[in-house]
């Protein structure tokens, strides 16, 4: 089966680069282009990344930034009640197709020797995406993501927005990533997340969520509270989480503090587990050109087995991307460190962990990529015999592979 799908990766990269040297390729744009009849360029970036016109589109609410069009562009009114999908965007659907085949896979660990083959036929990736959004009425939005993937949602919220004026208070709830309006956002990444992501996993999770924010009258202020219960069973408390945001062009700058707690059963006394994140970001987006870093802290307490198990971790993420109509080419850092583990098992240990990835994507046409991806990962641990910290009999170890993919939107 995997070779067979890996035929036909190799086919439909084969079949795309045939269709970019068209003179006139097929521009089939997703529901949000459809409806406001524009390019996907108005929003992103390199897609699925959004620039600044994308991120207050998605505050506002999928309105234009500082308007409360939801109930007209793009809409029928069967009656002054009712306001539906017309046209082009309805249904509301969009859907996402990546498929990526390995070129080459090495890994290397402690004591052993160098482990590298090729992999032509071997099927890395073959992910289908489903989404809608949209807008309900004016200020009235929804979205679901992921709908393809075993039948669950990544994402599933609805929200009311400008209430006590343009851009004053909105508010969403549903199961939401928090992280979608920092500088530096844990997802919407060509090159996935990072370690970043991993070790400020209390406000990266995608809980159920009630989630308040604003950006008082269009200015450079965002402000983001919200609330949950991280989707434990067991806790009977609420996290919190803050973000603050100033955008001051070309340069968009956040701080998100995001806190955990929970009991390892009901009838237990205190908070068994305890964490606490913090996120600094930035982002400029140049013509052309998109930088970004993101540096997070974590700090963990684990009581729950009776005595104290604590964990500092950081992480650190180093983004670059030039960018034309025609090709683009990304580049990343990303690093994780983990230090003073201390509990019945492992006692003290520590462990660090970087990636560098890289990819060039041909765009076909604006809406489909062909791409090639590099990554090459390693891991170093001390003082941890009973498994390691992924699960690897090892202390440490060296990986990586090449790849090829096609990568379409419509």
């Amino acid at each position: 089966m995997k070779k067979i799908l890996g035929l036909f990766i190799i086919a439909a990269f084969v079949g795309l680069s045939v269709l970019a040297l068209t003179p006139t390729p097929s521009y089939a744009l997703p529901n949000f282009a459809k409806k406001h009849e524009a390019s996907c360029t108005l929003c992103h970036t390199v897609w699925p990344a959004l620039n600044r016109f994308g991120e207050q589109y998605l505050m506002n609410g999928f309105q234009m930034p500082d308007t409360e069009d939801g109930g007209d562009v793009g809409k029928i009114k069967p009656d002054e009640h009712v306001a539906l999908d017309s046209g082009g965007a309805n249904p509301p659907l969009a859907v996402r197709l990546n498929i990526e085949t390995y070129l080459t896979q090495d890994q290397k660990t402690e004591g052993a020797s160098d482990d590298s083959r090729p992999a032509l036929i071997e099927a890395k990736t073959a992910s289908p995406v489903i989404f809608a959004a949209g807008t309900i009425g004016k200020n009235f939005s929804y979205f679901i993501d992921d709908v393809a993937a075993g039948g669950g949602a990544e994402q599933m919220w609805v929200g009311l927005h400008n209430i006590g004026g343009p851009g004053m208070v909105n508010v969403r709830y549903g199961v939401i990533n928090s992280g979608d309006f920092d500088a530096w956002s844990n997802h919407r990444h060509d090159l996935g997340n990072s370690f970043v992501g991993t070790v400020a996993s209390d406000i990266y999770t995608d809980p159920v969520s009630l989630q308040f924010y604003g950006r008082p009258g269009g200015g450079p202020l965002t402000y983001q509270v919200n609330a949950d219960t991280h989707s434990r069973s067991n806790t009977n408390s609420l996290n919190y989480g803050l973000m603050l945001r100033g955008d001051f062009e070309p340069v968009a700058v956040s701080y998100h503090y995001g806190s955990e707690s929970d009991k390892s059963a009901w009838g237990s006394a205190g908070k068994d587990m305890t964490s606490t994140s913090s996120v600094l970001a930035v982002r400029a987006i140049l013509p052309g050109i998109e930088v970004s870093a993101a540096y997070a802290l974590n700090s963990a307490d684990d009581q729950s087995s009776g005595t104290s198990s604590k964990t500092d971790t950081s992480g650190l993420v180093l983004e670059g991307i030039y960018f034309t109509e025609l090709f683009d080419i990304q580049a990343r850092y990303s690093s994780g460190t983990a230090s003073k583990i201390a509990n019945s098992t492992s006692g003290l240990a520590d462990y660090d962990r970087s990636r560098i990835s890289l990819k060039v994507d041909y765009h076909a046409t604006t809406n489909s990529k062909l791409y090639f991806k590099y990554e090459t990962d390693s891991y170093k641990g001390d003082a941890i015999k009973t498994g390691g910290v992924y699960n690897t009999a090892t202390s440490g170890y060296n990986d990586g592979y090449a790849s090829i993919g096609v990568d379409v939107a419509f």
